[in-house]
């Protein structure tokens, strides 16, 4: 079962460490284009800001998850390093707990957004196949896609932290 599931994490952590940077490598792009547009042909771009919003918004949303796994957030080192035996585990389950109602809080939350803003679109921002307008539901997703990936994250984190599985690699 936990080979399993360490396959799923060791996927959709590598998906998503790939995806944020190929976000993150667009997103210099296009602000790089905005400020060429705007400063040599002193013609602004007018999709290009809220393009790169959008794709920054969702690498930092994928690259909480992989944050997560790693465990690579701020942490609480110091009582982590003093404590032995039980009071770990203890402060493990502590953290864990804690952080899953961070992230089932903020997974609602985000879910509660895009739903209610489903009919609002991107201003500034036109689909080119359609002529319409982008619905900023794709903007607000992802704020309950990267909680639902720091779930994944940080059971796998937690699980490898109490020694229910083999600690082979971080991905």
């Amino acid at each position: 079962m936990f080979a399993l599931f360490r396959l799923m994490d060791s996927f959709l952590m590598r998906v998503a460490m790939i995806a944020a940077a190929v976000l993150l490598t667009m997103a210099a792009c296009i602000s790089l284009w905005q400020v060429v547009t705007r400063f040599v042909f002193e013609e602004p771009s007018t999709w290009s800001e809220v393009a790169a919003r959008s794709l920054i918004i969702w690498m930092v949303y994928l690259g909480l998850a992989v944050a997560f796994r790693r465990g690579t957030l701020m942490s609480v080192e110091y009582l982590y390093l003093r404590s032995r035996g039980r009071g770990r585990t203890l402060l493990i389950c502590l953290i864990a707990a804690v952080s899953l109602g961070v992230l089932l809080v903020m997974g609602w939350t985000g879910y509660e957004l895009a739903y209610r803003v489903r009919f609002q679109t991107l201003a500034g921002a036109i689909n080119p196949f359609t002529g319409l307008g982008i619905s900023i539901t794709w903007l607000y997703a992802s704020v309950p896609v990267g909680a639902a990936l720091s779930i994944v994250g940080l059971a796998a984190r937690t699980a490898e932290q109490l020694g229910l599985t083999r600690q082979e690699d971080n991905t």
